[in-house]
């Protein structure tokens, strides 16, 4: 096995190939990409860019011959491309991922590698997940049929994102009569999937070669005519009693749900973590707007403006830390890492897109035809588009609903300090993935126990000693406070009962923790990960206050009214950030590659010179 570079090389590497989105002449620039998208198409030359990296190795395990090693760093490599362009990652990347780690930790050792051969090969892989019970009673679905001779499929799929060029798929067929009446194995229904798969007859997980196929199986389809899948070819396999062929199934016959839900549970949380290089992208191009001077300029000078865009920057690091530990815990606490996984996949996405949105009145003024405007706008559209939806966002919430009062009742009030601090380590190397761990419940949730001591754990970070610090122990002691009273509320539910899930008020607890969990990565990530996340910037209390005060906001708390220092610094911050060319995650990466101290020739603006000055200091 050979040895890779580090991640900080290969973002590094993948970011130069990927060219400084404010220069206009390069093929991946903001203005390029527009254009592209303008016309429905990928920008031109973004896949063969990715190529040439080697993006596709990125999915493959190292003992297969690539170069997976950890999914925080997938993570990263894909937000830099959907920094770009979520259409691109999305085609290249993210649409091979879910099948992918499907077949690595649930096929045997032929299917492995012939799923490694295919995507080393830059080939791609596609999902065709078992269809909601809606979509099965509409006669949408694939249903398998077992006879002496083994497995016959029938049925259609719905509309597969990159299935006219897939080279394999990963399909789940449903046993029985296909009325939709079994248990939903779909994606994101961690609580439902975790029902044996053998009511109602189950269903089957197969690894189906392309070539393998009869001719008519796969049929395109014309994008324009699915939101959310615009400019990516589109299609759909239909078959009519096609036996599969022997070695096709992944797991068990009838089993497939409980293999493939975990997969989901992997794969989930990686699509908050590259929409935050969406909504980073979406928020240098609002400050790209009022920066630039001229008529526009004195919207920036707004204190409505200035507390928007703080609140964007701080919202962004809200997700990014909770991001942050799910995807390390799936590597380093995978028994627990369900609960995590459900919080980050409906509340990251959530984050950004409100926060996003409230942008626009920044904009008011702006020339809507202008490149600045236009990057904003596509990559908000872009992040409606991205998973989970409406639908995927209930049942994220739905997995945790029955858990919440066995986690009040034996974990929230145990002893601080429980979650190791790997979980929050920004640039540490993660075990192997081990998906036979994985479980689709947990009994203690050390993540959000970081609440019941934050004195304790706030002591043993850096320096509190300013006007900043004494906000950040106040709106951590909120929280605390907050952990008391929703476990309290827990307590009063059903203990694993899935009747729970009817009910109102679970889905509003649900919501909450979301919330607070969002605060302990945010306080583990203050405590454990910033002495080497190499920013100084995270060093100091100023980003805490403004993510813990818009966490106490969302939770209804007193004293979360945005202070004025938070907001000065916050600005300051990321208008450095801008002038620099990094991006406004937690991890600041120098953009196409090389940071410097301003703009490239061709994207100089006349900054106002009161927020030039802020920008730089």
């Amino acid at each position: 096995m050979m040895r890779l570079p580090p991640t900080e090389d290969r973002v590094a590497e993948l970011e130069r190939l990927l060219g400084d989105p404010r220069e206009t002449t390069l093929p991946l620039s903001d203005a390029a990409v527009l254009a592209a998208d303008r016309r429905g198409e990928l920008p031109l030359g973004g896949e063969p860019t990715l190529a040439s990296f080697g993006l596709h190795e990125e999915f493959v395990p190292a003992d297969l011959g690539g170069r997976l090693t950890g999914l925080d760093t997938v993570a990263r490599l894909l937000r830099a491309v959907y920094r770009r362009d979520s259409a691109l990652g999305g085609g290249y990347g993210t649409a091979s991922l879910l099948p992918a780690l499907s077949v690595w930790h649930y096929g045997d050792a032929a299917q492995r590698r012939a799923a490694a051969t295919v995507l080393l090969d830059g080939g791609r892989l596609v999902a065709a997940p078992r269809e909601a019970p809606a979509a099965a009673r509409a006669g949408i679905g694939l249903r398998a049929a077992v006879d002496a001779g083994g497995l016959s499929l029938s049925g259609h799929s719905a509309p597969l994102l990159n299935a006219p060029r897939a080279d394999a798929f990963v399909v789940l067929a449903e046993h029985g009569n296909g009325n939709g009446d079994e248990h939903e194995g779909g994606p994101g229904n961690e609580g439902a999937s975790g029902a044996e798969p053998g009511a109602g007859g189950g269903d089957t997980a197969m690894l189906l070669p392309r070539q393998e196929l009869p001719a008519s199986a796969m049929r395109e389809l014309p994008s324009q005519e699915f939101v959310g899948l615009r400019r990516l070819p589109v299609g759909e396999l239909r078959f009519d009693g096609w036996p599969v062929g022997a070695g096709r199934v992944l797991g068990t016959t009838g089993h497939g749900s409980a293999a493939l839900v975990r997969a989901h549970q992997m794969a989930r949380p990686l699509v908050p973590a590259m929409a935050i290089g969406c909504a980073d992208t979406a928020l240098r191009s609002v400050l790209s707007v009022v920066l630039a001077g001229g008529d526009n300029g004195h919207s920036f000078g707004s204190r409505y403006a200035q507390e928007v865009i703080a609140s964007a920057f701080a919202d962004l690091l809200i997700a990014d830390c909770l991001s942050l530990a799910t995807l390390r815990a799936l590597h380093l606490l995978p028994a627990l890492s369900s609960l995590w996984s459900a919080a980050s996949t409906y509340l990251g996405h959530r984050l950004l897109q409100q926060s996003t949105g409230d942008l626009l009145p920044v904009l008011a003024h702006a020339r809507h035809d202008g490149v600045g405007y236009g990057t904003f706008r596509k990559h908000l559209i872009d992040l409606s588009e991205l998973p989970p939806g409406r639908t995927g966002a209930v049942a994220a919430l739905s997995s945790l609903v029955p858990q919440l009062a066995t986690l009040a009742r034996r974990s929230w009030k145990r002893s601080p300090h429980t979650a190791p601090e790997e979980l929050f380590g920004l640039h540490d190397a993660l075990p192997p993935l081990d998906a036979s761990r994985l479980k689709v419940a947990a009994a203690d949730d050390p993540l959000t126990s970081l609440l019941a001591d934050v004195d304790g754990l706030l002591d043993g970070g850096p320096a509190l000693d300013s006007a900043h610090g004494r906000v950040v122990r106040e709106r951590a002691r909120a929280l605390a406070g907050q952990l008391g009273v929703v476990a309290g509320e827990c307590q009063e539910l059903p203990e694993r009962d899935p009747a729970v899930l009817a009910n109102p008020r679970g889905y509003a607890l649900a919501e909450r923790y979301t919330l607070l969990t969002a605060g302990a990565a945010c306080l583990g990530l203050w405590r454990y990960g910033v002495r080497q996340s190499g920013c100084g910037f995270l060093s100091e209390p100023a980003w805490l206050a403004a993510a813990l005060g818009r966490i106490c906001l969302r939770l209804g708390l007193p004293g979360s009214e945005a202070l004025r220092e938070d907001t000065d610094a916050m600005v300051a911050h990321v208008v450095t950030r801008y002038h620099q060319g990094r991006s406004l995650d937690l991890y600041g990466t120098a953009l196409g590659g090389a940071a410097g101290d301003g703009p490239p020739a061709s994207a100089a603006a006349a900054v106002p010179p009161t927020w030039q000055a802020v920008g730089r200091s």
